[in-house]
């Protein structure tokens, strides 16, 4: 064989060598399909007879204190942790994504930490920063994970799908939703097991092994996560100006209208008390029966969750044109005191983040102007972190006191 024809051999070794990579780096991140279907599952809406609520006076049980498994710490959404932050800014490391960061990550009972990136990809990273392993949900990604107590982990993509992966990044199974169902918000745990989630017009209740229980249907998007009380009753908003209560069965108990989108996922208090807000510029206090206590405005879209502090005071980020942190008194809802965020004065900029309260009431939340604060009880800044980019997603503490959060700039942070 002359020189010309080796080397003409040689390139298609390559080239065949390249096609195998390819494949198989294609293959890690698109592991083979389980998919599972909504079958004959019900799908309930709002014009059904309402359930029947189940009354109890009796205060919530305390929260389990734990890592953050699942979307704002607990069922219930508080944004409480048991873990004191850090007294500085003093950033330990970051890891690089290609794309933005704009959910809350989620941190395991072995210290490793879930994140979903706009680059399509869902990382798994040490507590020390090292990847793990990465996986390709096949388009963006806004859902923060949920890691369930055998440590499997559940998240949604805009690609229309609900995933399962075992803690080593093994796909489980995944449920191909209805087209245009985003699964842009947190799964949340309920006692029995079950899983729900928002998904388009859906609430989504699944059991861990992807099967469909039920779905309740409004009728406009859900940007929420659903919180849960003690009797695994659902409450959850919708772009339809409306707040819902699901009955475990997933039958409406009652809705109560607001004056414009709810995309801000709702908390309760430890007296079963719903807080929640709205674009109407509102905060609402609602019993369990869904009678308005209370509603406050404060001055700008609220699209975070609101979090309860350790003193029971309600704390809730604004968009502009005065853009703020803002601390409700949770028996009446006048202001207590308000910290304002440096942004242009303008309607669609603010703050998206969703406050962490740490364990001596202190205040971790970010911001559009591509800061995270921290404030004090009563609204002092303790400290301030420059990042790249907008900070969107909620950070979270693990049980060492690090804080994570991510940020526009492709980052997630930790900071100790």
């Amino acid at each position: 064989m002359n020189r010309r024809n080796l080397v003409v051999v040689g390139l298609w070794l390559v080239a065949i060598a390249a096609v195998i990579a390819i494949y198989l780096h294609r293959r890690s991140e698109n592991p083979p399909v389980d998919d599972r279907a909504a079958g004959s599952a019900p799908v309930h809406t709002p014009h059904e007879p309402a359930a029947h609520l189940s009354a109890s006076t009796q205060r919530l049980r305390p929260q389990e204190p734990g890592p953050p498994t699942m979307f704002r710490f607990n069922a219930r959404h508080t944004g409480q942790s048991a873990y004191a932050g850090p007294q500085s800014s003093e950033v330990q490391w970051r890891f690089q994504t290609e794309g933005t960061i704009s959910s809350q990550p989620a941190v395991a009972a072995d210290g490793t930490i879930y994140v979903g990136s706009h680059d399509h990809r869902l990382y798994a990273i040490t507590p020390s920063g090292q990847l793990k392993w990465r996986v390709d949900l096949q388009d963006r990604i806004y859902s923060s994970p949920l890691v369930g107590p055998d440590g499997n982990v559940y998240v949604g993509s805009d690609a229309d799908t609900f995933f399962s992966y075992t803690p080593t990044g093994e796909l489980r199974w995944r449920l191909p939703l209805d087209p245009g169902s985003d699964a842009d918000t947190g799964a949340v745990l309920r006692a029995d097991g079950k899983l729900l989630f928002s998904a388009g017009h859906d609430v989504w209740c699944v059991g861990q092994d992807g099967t469909v229980a039920w779905r309740f249907r409004a009728q406009a998007k859900i940007y929420t996560t659903p919180a849960l009380d003690d009797q695994g009753n659902a409450y959850v908003g919708s772009q339809d100006d409306h707040l819902y209560a699901l009955a475990p069965d997933g039958r409406m108990l009652w809705s109560f209208v607001t004056h414009n989108d709810v995309d801000s996922s709702p908390a309760l208090g430890e007296d079963g008390t719903i807080y929640v807000g709205s674009d109407d510029h509102r905060v609402y206090a609602l019993t369990r029966e869904g009678t308005k206590k209370w509603e406050t405005d404060v001055g700008g879209y609220v699209r975070g969750s609101v979090a309860i502090g350790t003193n029971g005071n309600i704390v809730v980020g604004t968009f502009g044109p005065r853009p703020r942190v803002v601390s409700l008194d949770p028996s009446d809802g006048h202001i207590v005191w308000s910290f304002p965020v440096t942004i242009v004065d303008t309607a669609e900029v603010g703050v998206a983040s969703s406050p962490l309260i740490d364990r001596d009431g202190r205040i971790y939340i970010g911001a559009h102007d591509d800061y995270l604060y921290s404030l004090s009880p009563d609204g002092q800044m303790r400290w301030a972190l420059e990042t790249h980019g907008d900070v969107d997603g909620s950070p979270v503490l693990a049980a060492d006191g690090t804080l994570y959060f991510g940020s526009d700039d492709h980052t997630l942070y930790a900071v100790r």
